[in-house]
């Protein structure tokens, strides 16, 4: 091989390297620009920014509406939504946080930690006990910002950091969707089933037509996302009347909460056990629904199920009020919802059911919080509280056509079916009440529960032998955090004490003294509860 020719090298060395120090000096002028440029506009047009993950039909088209109104009374200021996919959120939030590149505005939740919260969002505590400007000339002109929801707020408050981070747009709840079309051809009526039995009855029934017809349709759609929604419901209708025997708290957790301490502790006690006939009558129920979804939906994503359902494959889907728009813009048939029906009381198809559950524990959702990197704090928190004003909460749900968050707005005729019900029960625990670990275990051994030959017995079989030690992996990490809250809590309980002390006529700060001095005792009892359990349940798995 002859010898390369220096001077070709040389030229094709130096090529390289303006290359390069072309693409550095442009990536440099990038960085500036976006330093320097809002500085220099910001005499002409300040801008707002908020994100969110919530792309389904009718959420961006309801935002733009009410951003256009904010920018029609405030014309030096533009506000721009950033829709981010929901599977890239969490990586796209950790990056635009710690790059300080944030938005001023982001929808809180998609695994944001008390620590995000604490470091990167601001509280918006002190203006929740006044009543939001924007109300001036509604029903709710002299209520206090945190009675304007209907949820009071508890959406947008950390218990662990004992603040408010955010305001909420709309209220979730579950529902079940049906096919009206399909329901009449089947059935020649459209009467939707009001009980589970009714429901189990058109799922047969549908069955029998597909297999008659030989088309291609399934009674219900599931997913390992939305096949839960129902069968979770349906094994909680079974065991509410053991959760109030033994895990409702209502110091530590509140009415509508089992605590998982609690539940620990009565597992090792015998006062439970995976054999419990309300915990077989559960998961009976749930097997028996899954086997009128499509095979494998275990491992089918959520656009998978959704997809089947608009495409008129299936005739019923368990889902969120969140979906509502996108399903019924995207299918070409009428839609029909519903309640998620359960066993009636009496019935021998669910014989510890109480009746229908509530929405009691359901709380409103789309949490804006506020960032600490906004460049116009001031402007973005009034924009906050116009997106979370009554009038602007009624224009959103009216184009959006998700139910309300605020007090006294009407929702859309579609949006009726999703306002939180709350004449029934609460619902009892699921197996993975205690976290991480317990999720992991009951999960991985569904199909031991769910596939063709699969039952009760085996499943149960399947997670007896890690169920202990799960609890203890997930008490472990209950017990470090509810420990480093309660230390949290006495470090700022000694520091407002002395900050009342030196003025006792800060009444914002005689407000945060009176709120944790009522959440301290919970926070140290559950610090408590949750250390007991944990021990005892250490105890059980050492070696005798």
């Amino acid at each position: 091989m002859s010898a390369g020719n220096p001077l070709r090298e040389r030229v094709l060395n130096g090529i390289g390297l303006g290359l390069l120090v072309v693409c550095f000096v442009a990536a440099l002028g990038r960085i500036l620009w976006k330093q320097f440029a809002p500085s220099q506009a910001g005499e002409k047009e300040k801008v707002i920014r908020f994100a969110h993950w919530q792309l389904e039909g009718g959420v961006r088209e309801g935002f733009d509406a009410v951003a256009a109104e904010y920018m029609r009374r405030h014309p030096g200021v533009k506000v721009m939504q950033i829709p981010v996919p929901e599977r890239t959120f969490q990586n796209w939030l950790v990056t635009q946080l710690v790059g300080g590149t944030a938005p001023d505005l982001i929808e809180m939740g998609m695994g944001m930690t008390d620590e995000h919260r604490a470091r990167y969002f601001r509280p918006v505590s002190d203006i929740v006990n006044s009543p939001n400007p924007w109300n001036k000339g509604t029903s709710l002109e002299n209520t206090p910002l945190r009675e304007t929801f209907i949820d009071g707020l508890e959406s947008g408050f950390s218990p662990t950091l004992l603040e408010y981070y955010g305001l909420p747009v709309s209220a979730f709840s579950l529902r079940m969707f049906y096919n009206l079309d399909l329901l009449k051809e089947i059935t020649g009526a459209e009467k939707l089933p009001a009980t589970y039995r009714e429901l189990v009855a058109l799922a047969r029934q549908t069955r029998e037509y597909s297999e008659r017809t030989g088309r291609d349709i399934t009674p219900v759609s599931g997913s390992r996302t939305y096949a839960p929604i129902i069968l979770r419901r349906l094994f909680g209708s079974q065991t509410e009347q053991l959760s109030s025997r033994i895990a409702y708290d209502f110091l530590a957790t509140g009415p509508d909460s089992p605590n998982a301490a609690l539940l620990s502790d009565g597992y090792l006690d015998g006062k439970w056990s995976l054999e419990n006939p309300e915990i077989v009558a559960g998961l009976e129920l749930m097997r028996d629904l899954s086997q009128y979804m499509q095979p494998g939906f275990l491992q089918l994503g959520r656009d998978d199920a959704a997809f089947y359902f608009v495409q008129g494959h299936a005739l019923m889907m368990a889902t969120g009020s969140w979906d509502a728009t996108s399903i019924t813009t995207q299918a070409g048939f009428r839609i029909g919802i519903s309640h998620i029906p359960v066993p009636a009381p009496g019935d021998p198809m669910g014989p510890f059911s109480l009746g229908p559950i509530s929405d009691s524990g359901a709380a409103a959702g789309l949490v804006m919080g506020l960032t600490r990197q906004s460049a116009h704090p001031e402007i973005a928190l009034d924009f906050l509280r116009f997106l979370a004003s009554q009038p602007m909460n009624q224009r959103f749900s009216d184009v959006s056509k998700w139910a309300p968050s605020v007090v006294g707005v009407i929702p859309s005729s579609q949006a009726k079916i999703f306002q939180p019900f709350l004449d029934g029960f609460l619902g009892g625990v699921r197996l993975d009440f205690s976290g991480a670990d317990s999720k992991r275990v009951v999960s991985t051994a569904y199909n031991r529960l769910m596939g063709a030959a699969g039952s009760t017995p085996a499943f149960l079989e399947a997670i007896k032998p890690a169920y202990s030690a799960a609890l203890l992996e997930d008490l472990n990490r209950q017990t470090l955090t509810s420990r480093m809250n309660a230390q949290r809590t006495d470090t700022t309980l000694g520091a407002l004490a002395w900050m009342h002390g030196q003025n006792p006529a800060d009444a914002s700060v005689s407000a945060r003294l009176d709120l944790l001095l009522q959440a301290a005792a919970n926070t140290d009892h559950t610090a408590w509860q949750t250390a007991r359990a944990r021990a005892r349940v250490q105890a059980a798995q050492s070696p005798k």
